[in-house]
Formats: structure tokens, sequence, C-alpha cells
């Protein structure tokens, strides 16, 4: 709700009362102005690109949990994932939300890479690779297998195991081939 003169607890208060949504960080939408759908995804990539545009320039794309919450909906990401095609400085201010950004070929390989309303974001294909990547992380292996399993029924599974064939010797591809037959049916 850009441009209205609400403080956070009169925000938090008016989503108790079902006025408004809470989208991610410190953004909200009025409850009329969300539906399920396209709808939902139009507002996912709106907040992704108001809270990352100011900070990243160059050639950059969604990816991650934040790519997955956009192409699949659910709850929102505590961090803003992105990938980069050359380094940026964290800025000085921070976010909302927390800003991890990661130097990698993504940004710049246009396969891998879909436009959502304007929001360049990772494929569904490389974002469940980037997540499933992670599934050695104990730390990180919960979300990113939950997020992945969210968007399985968005994509083919024998292209998709083509593609982790494929890209074996990628740094943690054996975990990740590993947690893809976890996550597919037999």
């Amino acid at each position: 709700m850009p441009g209205l003169p609400y403080a956070g607890p009169e925000l938090r208060g008016m989503e108790l009362s079902g006025l408004v949504l809470h989208v991610i960080g410190d953004l909200f939408v009025e409850a009329d102005q969300i539906g399920s759908g396209a709808t939902g995804l139009r507002v996912r990539t709106a907040a992704v690109l108001r809270l990352a545009a100011p900070v990243i320039s160059g050639r950059w794309a969604a990816m991650g949990l934040t790519a997955a919450w956009v192409l699949s909906g659910g709850p929102p990401p505590a961090v803003l994932e992105a990938s980069v095609e050359r380094f940026h400085r964290i800025p000085l201010q921070p976010l909302s939300v927390g800003l991890r950004l990661e130097q990698s070929d993504a940004a710049g390989q246009p396969s891998d890479v879909v436009e959502v309303f304007g929001l360049p974001c990772t494929s569904v294909e490389r974002t469940i690779e980037d997540l499933l990547r992670r599934a050695g992380d104990s730390r990180r292996a919960a979300a990113a297998m939950t997020a992945a399993a969210q968007l399985l029924p968005l994509t083919e599974t024998g292209m998709l195991r083509d593609r982790f064939e494929s890209r074996r010797k990628r740094p943690g591809m054996g975990s990740a081939r590993r947690a893809l037959e976890r996550l597919l049916p037999t």
C-alpha cells in the first residue's frame, strides 16, 4: 500500500481485522485487491520488484526461495534471494527483508530465466535445481525441500531428471539428485 501514511502497528491491526493482507516485509495490499491465480502472482512479482529494483542493478533474476514463492505462492521468504551478473554491495540501509545475492550464471542464461509480469525469475526447473542443491545444508534443507515439492507439479518429471543428469558435475548436484528422487514418485 504505497503512499499511505500508516505505521506498522496500524497495518498489523488492519491485517487482523481483514482490511489488508501482508505480502512480504513491510508491504501490504488491500484485501479486496488480491485473489488467487494470476492476481496473487502479480502481487508477488510486484512486491519483489519493489524491494529489489532499487538496490540491484544490471542483469539479475529472483532465485531460490524467492523464485519459488513468486511461482507457487505460500508463505513469503524471510530473505530476498537474487542471482546477479556482477558483484553488488549490500545496502547500508537494511531492507524490510534480508537480501542474499549470488553471483551466478543464472542471470546471464536466457534459458534459465523467465519474465513474470516484468520480474526476471529463474525458471521452474532452475529454481528446483537451486533449491535441491541446498538439501545437503541442514539449516536450509527443510524450507528448500518444501518449496521444491510445491514447484514439482509445474514441470515434467522426465525433463527434470534429464536436467539433473546433464548437470551432475555442478557443485551440490549429488545431494540434489538424491533429494529429487525422494520427492518424485517412483
